[in-house]
């Protein structure tokens, strides 16, 4: 098969892509030797294209550095789904040919299974097993490790030659970091430094010294947040005793921005913060039912709440036909004042010292939106009693009216508050979204309906 085939079905182009699905499904392996002149990208961009098992199948065509990268560019999940067990012997082969920085990157993001089969496979497993040792979430787990550092006795003329022969590994140079003899970070050069500066100067002599470091076991939410105060494209990453461990790149903080993202927007709709679209059904059990299983208590509540008051509904039925529009208003009032908060929260753009203006304002605009929202209805109540027999259509556009603005208040004040509640309990303010807020406001606010309802309408 023609690379220019195999490029445009890595396009998505129907006949190419269909032609490659045969190929693979008959295992005809010399029409498919073009494979290997694939970029990783173009690989990584059929294999999202196949069946998973034409794309084992294609993933094996591939020599072992072209299938590092082409795995390397994959969603770790997927990542993970993809080798079998040829696979994983694969990489447990790969990895012990890596050096311990390059075996730790690519190992750091795989289940724990194929990480001890690797380990087991590489000469310097007790260095590979401490450099991915650091937990989740901490700028140790999401460090780059290649980087360029030097003694601060070197000349500007030895930096030159070190980079020069280290330049088929050195993806990009954002710095030359300059460490003591015991390896502790002291200073830095941007790379116009090595143009500048005569050949035989000593780099410990020119180095910048206002490095802003990150610990290893800083949270990688206060690294992004680091980076962006101090508007640096590179954070580099120490030891608790300064020793130089890693960097963090520009490339890594745009990915801790999006897994934080995804994993607010999980915690928003009641997942597991590891629940991924790879999931089997044994997986998506304990990673959804739980907050299925709370937002099934919540209803239960509410509908408790509506039996006792069964004696009013069969005084006037149509009294329910206004609950699912004040669950409605309270559950979307909560959610849009929660999710505003969490946002604040997460981006570090919540002002303190406006805490309480930020709740008059919250208030301000519940009372307009609940008094706009109320009028509607009780207005909409008034235009169908002229052709409807609503029993005292007034009384029950009032009672809409009041209900829907109380609700509305109330919903928003607490969306508002209980992310920072959260927070200030260290806990994900995210949780506070999603199921927790719109079940809370769905209790609270069929009874709040129920209150006015029996105080005006019955």
């Amino acid at each position: 098969m023609l690379i220019e085939e195999l490029r445009r079905a890595s396009h998505g182009e129907a006949e190419p892509l269909e032609q490659l699905n045969q190929l693979l499904k008959a295992g005809a392996e010399a029409e498919l030797a073009d494979v290997a002149a694939l970029t990783p990208a173009e690989a990584a961009r059929l294999i999202l294209l196949l069946k998973p098992r034409r794309a084992r199948a294609l993933l094996r065509l591939l020599p072992d550095a072209p299938g590092l990268a082409a795995l390397e560019e994959l969603d770790p999940t997927i990542r993970a789904s993809l080798l079998d067990a040829e696979g994983q012997q694969r990489i447990a082969r790969i990895a012990a040919k890596l050096s311990v920085a390059d075996a730790a990157d690519f190992l750091a993001d795989l289940p724990e299974h194929l990480v001890q089969a690797a380990l087991a496979a590489h000469p310097q497993a007790e260095e590979v097993r401490a450099a991915i040792a650091y937990r989740d979430e901490t700028a140790g787990a999401v460090m780059r490790r290649r980087l360029v550092a030097v003694p601060q006795d070197w000349t500007v003329a030895q930096v030159i030659d070190e980079i020069r022969r280290n330049a088929d590994i050195i993806d990009r140079l954002y710095a030359v970091y300059i460490t003591n003899g015991g390896r502790q970070l002291v200073g830095y050069l941007k790379v116009r430094d090595l143009v500048l500066y005569p050949t035989d100067t000593v780099v410990g002599t020119i180095m910048r010294a206002d490095t802003v470091t990150v610990s290893a076991d800083t949270d990688r939410e206060e690294v992004a947040r680091v980076a962006e105060r101090e508007h640096l494209p590179v954070l580099p990453v120490v030891d608790a005793g300064g020793a130089l461990l890693g960097i963090i790149t520009a490339e890594e903080l745009r990915e801790i921005d999006r897994e934080e993202a995804e994993e607010d927007m999980k915690l928003m709709a009641g997942l597991a913060a590891d629940a991924s679209a790879m999931d089997g059904p044994l997986q998506i059990v304990p990673r959804r039912l739980p907050w299925l299983s709370a937002g099934l208590i919540g209803s239960s509540i509410a509908a408790l709440v509506v039996g006792s008051y069964e004696d009013a509904l069969t005084e006037a039925a149509i009294l329910a036909s206004l609950i699912p529009i004040v669950m409605s208003l309270a559950g979307n009032a909560g959610i849009q004042a929660s999710t505003i908060t969490v946002q604040a929260l997460a981006s570090n753009a919540l002002w303190v010292g406006d805490i309480g203006g930020r709740i008059v304002r919250e208030l301000g605009g519940a009372l307009l939106n609940g008094t706009i929202v109320g009028l509607i209805i009780g207005i909409g109540i008034m235009a169908v009693s002229g052709f409807m027999d609503i029993d005292r259509p007034a009384l029950l556009a009032l009672t809409a009216l009041l209900s829907l603005l109380v609700v509305t208040v109330q919903a928003s004040v607490v969306g508002s508050l209980v992310p920072l509640a959260l927070k200030r309990l260290r806990l994900d303010p995210a949780v506070a979204t999603g199921v927790f807020i719109t079940t809370s406001n769905d209790v609270v606010g069929v009874l709040i309906f129920f209150i006015i309802a029996t105080s005006i309408y019955i």
